[in-house]
């Protein structure tokens, strides 16, 4: 296990939420809703409702209902959901460090290019 992976883990989450907070954060002045998230990650929004209640009750987030639509939930990042992006991409990067400190400049590049083009064929 990486160093890193122990330090998401004391932080009482997990990677994938994290990525979470992050996406809601960098969506939530659009009126992100729990469908969004359920359709960008490629999740049940059962799921999605699930892990929102625990984010919410851990303080990194809130969810409203806006007074235009009384049956969708906005969600918002909390401050304490703020400050904890910049932990998890200070961990993400080590990691990401610690997989790639063996490959040369070229080889990293390479690797990257084959990363997206497996990710846009998953599309």
């Amino acid at each position: 296990m990486f160093s890193s992976d122990r330090k998401i883990k004391k932080l009482g989450l997990n990677a994938q939420q994290g990525r979470i907070i992050k996406y809601i954060y960098e969506h939530q002045d659009e009126g992100l809703i729990q469908k969004d998230l359920a359709d960008t990650f490629g999740r049940t929004t059962a799921s999605i409702t699930s892990m929102l209640k625990g984010l919410e009750k851990k303080g990194y987030i809130r969810r409203e209902i806006p007074a235009n639509n009384e049956r969708q939930k906005n969600i918002y990042v909390e401050e304490k959901g703020v400050n904890l992006i910049e932990t998890f991409d200070k961990v993400f990067m080590q990691i990401e460090n610690e997989v790639t400190d063996c490959l040369t400049d070229e080889e990293k590049e390479s690797f990257k290019n084959i990363l997206i083009k497996i990710n846009n064929n998953l599309k």
